[in-house]
């Protein structure tokens, strides 16, 4: 099924609703409904807003952590480098198959999938320090702050990742929600003007909870946070970008114009990697 973004839904949910507004019979002023609807309002207005800006911090938070493990990883690959192509060639296997799982796992759910593969980078640097010298002391103090960085980061997003919406507060929103709709409903006449506000107004309303639901999601206009500069890092270390067959069938990703070589992992996260690769002509 795809995902269906803010965007995307509002615009069919002011479709769906153009019908329902005008067939359903509204019942014109009712002082006891607009004062009903005037505190639903009031609290929705008070809840949405305090989320929004608690999702919206969520979403930037996780956007600057993502992207400064990106880097950082390009630092340890980089750094690597002064040690040989063999000794290169393992962290970038290692990093690739990092990104792989993060691309395979929701958002905010990788951090015990991945801890493995982060895990691994550690030991390819500690089996090589086998061979001590000067120009090796050096290369690997810097990659140990390095990956000590990318740690830090990595547990700075799984708590973000963690801090989500409780059930019971997307539950509150809902029923506020059902109610200003029915009030509006209800308080509508049968006027041209009545339709297309009421229809503005449910339509605004359903954009908010979609707008909240795309960013506990870590999503923003149909697009992950950070995705792209994470397959940028499949490029700098001349892998082919990654992408999983659920993200793609769904639309949580899409594979960029320009790019006309890609894997797709056919797997489900967790699995054994089958990964193909794909050609566009």
């Amino acid at each position: 099924m795809k995902y269906i973004h803010a965007i995307k839904g509002s615009a069919i949910t002011f479709l769906v609703l153009i019908p329902i507004v005008i067939l359903t019979p509204g019942h014109g002023p009712a002082d006891d409904v607009e004062l009903i609807l005037t505190i639903s309002t009031f609290l929705f207005a008070i809840l949405a807003g305090f989320f929004l800006a608690r999702l919206n911090t969520r979403y930037n938070d996780f956007a600057n952590l993502a992207s400064s493990e990106d880097a950082a990883f390009m630092s340890v690959y980089y750094t690597a480098k002064a040690l040989g192509k063999k000794f290169v060639d393992k962290i970038r296997d290692a990093i690739d198959g990092y990104y792989i799982v993060c691309y395979d796992f929701d958002l905010g759910n990788q951090y015990m999938p991945t801890i493995k593969y982060f895990q691994k980078v550690y030991k390819i640097l500690f089996d090589e320090a086998k061979n001590k010298n000067q120009i090796y002391g050096n290369v690997f103090d810097a990659m140990i702050v390095q990956l000590s960085q990318i740690e830090s980061y990595r547990d700075k997003a799984q708590v973000i990742g963690e801090d989500k919406l409780t059930k019971g507060q997307w539950m509150i929103l809902m029923v506020l929600s059902g109610i200003i709709f029915y009030s509006i409903m209800y308080l509508k006449v049968p006027t041209a003007y009545s339709y297309i506000i009421s229809l503005l107004f449910s339509t605004t309303l359903v954009t908010i909870l979609l707008t909240m639901r795309d960013l506990q999601n870590l999503m923003l206009s149909g697009k992950s946070v950070a995705t792209e500069s994470g397959q940028e890092n499949f490029d700098n270390i001349g892998k082919l970008r990654y992408y999983n067959n659920f993200c793609l069938e769904t639309g949580i990703m899409q594979v960029p114009s320009h790019i006309k070589k890609y894997r797709v992992g056919m797997h489900k996260p967790g699995e054994k990697f089958d990964i193909k690769v794909v050609t566009r002509k």
